[in-house]
């Protein structure tokens, strides 16, 4: 059992009641007494690092077209009428934790110039479904916080001894369905451990272990 409570994150932002990976959410979750949120990032053609879960821009207002081949200037506001957020203006909210998720490859080097610009790189815990982006990053970066996350039928079908060969630094981003499932495979790894997939974090009470992050979309 971990020493500690976990640090509970709003899943791209209070995500159960506000427009999510948008400011309002970012705040939403802070003022609702969270300790930070996950976010989703991916770069412009002219690479600003900005915040959205989608390639498409379906989720912006009368949106069209790809993030990635549009320039900053030129997209559509989000559906709440704010800009679409970049990640350095996300990045100067006073949370104590924020997951920056990558989305798509490439992108971790905006990511990470974005957050070391903002010299909040010990705020910052880097994952993605792209291992090979996560290894790239940390490899430029030993001093970053970087996390592979898995789906639930690939956090199912792991082993502990692929677990153990991966390396110590590196952090574990399962879903909370994997995780319930097999509680033994995962404890020995409880501080480590970034947990999503549940609307609230009580949907974790029965885990036999506390792990280091729970991710949720509302309090």
């Amino acid at each position: 059992m971990s020493p500690h409570a976990p640090l509970i994150l709003g899943h791209r932002g209070l995500s159960a009641s506000h427009l999510e990976n948008s400011m309002e959410a970012f705040r939403a979750a802070l003022a609702a007494g969270m300790d930070g949120f996950e976010l989703d990032v991916q770069p412009t053609r002219d690479g600003v690092c900005l915040v959205l879960h989608d390639e498409d821009l379906a989720r912006t207002a009368n949106g069209a077209g790809l993030l990635r081949q549009m320039k900053a200037t030129e997209l559509p506001p989000l559906k709440n009428g704010e800009p679409l957020p970049r990640l350095a203006d996300v990045l100067e909210l006073p949370a104590k934790l924020i997951n920056v998720e990558l989305k798509g490859e490439p992108g971790w080097q905006q990511a990470l110039a974005a957050v070391e610009a903002a010299e909040a790189l010990d705020r910052v815990l880097f994952s993605s479904f792209e291992h090979s982006e996560i290894l790239q990053l940390w490899a430029a970066c030993e001093g970053a916080r970087c996390g592979f996350l898995w789906e639930t039928d690939e956090a199912l079908d792991l082993s502990a001894e692929e677990l153990a060969d991966l390396p110590d630094a590196l952090w574990f981003h399962p879903p909370l369905k994997a995780v319930a499932a097999r509680p033994e495979l995962w404890a020995p790894h409880a501080g480590r451990l970034a947990i999503w997939g549940m609307k609230s974090p009580a949907e974790a009470k029965g885990l036999p272990f506390a792990p280091a992050v729970l991710i949720a979309d509302g309090r």
